[in-house]
């Protein structure tokens, strides 16, 4: 994977402008969804990076924590704006690899230490510590780190869309 993708914005921009509006709007979408999945692949890669057995499957809920990380559909807005997203997305059962992915991006410490009072309902003589965990940031470093090589990704997408395009004609 390289980090620069060279294009030529004038030439691209005049094969744009000759399709049609409905063959414009798939060529975007098109860039778009070349863009998500390169931005996803880096999330994971991060994640593994930063977690070890990530692709461990969690037998009680069958998944991983690779599997939170993911992309959503490309849409069209009311303006016209075509959007995409790549997400940790949770099925709200504690446990699972995508519930957990969010306590391992954010972390856990907050505001001092951790400690239990109780075991199974019995206040305990002296509280323990439970620990915490640190920050592994893994998606937001994914976002900051290589944001002009995603963009030139999705116009690299674009090229490739109105070409096949032009083919097909």
């Amino acid at each position: 994977m390289t980090d620069t993708i060279e294009t030529n914005a004038p030439s691209v921009y005049e094969r744009f402008m000759e399709l049609s509006t409905k063959e414009m709007r798939s060529a975007l979408k098109s860039g778009t969804r070349k863009a998500m999945a390169s931005i996803r692949k880096s999330a994971r890669a991060n994640l593994r990076a930063k977690v070890s057995n990530a692709s461990k499957v969690n037998p009680r809920f069958n998944d991983t924590l690779l599997s939170g990380v993911r992309s959503g559909r490309v849409k069209e807005t009311k303006d016209g704006e075509i959007t995409g997203s790549v997400l940790i997305t949770s099925t709200n059962k504690p446990g699972s690899g995508s519930f957990r992915l969010k306590i391992i991006e954010k972390g856990t410490f907050r505001t001092g230490a951790r400690y239990a009072k109780t075991w199974k309902g019995r206040p305990l003589k002296k509280p323990r510590f439970t620990g915490s965990l640190s920050a592994t940031n893994f998606f937001a470093k994914t976002r900051d780190e290589k944001e002009s090589y995603y963009y030139g990704e999705m116009q690299r997408g674009i090229e490739k869309a109105i070409d096949r395009i032009n083919k097909a004609k």
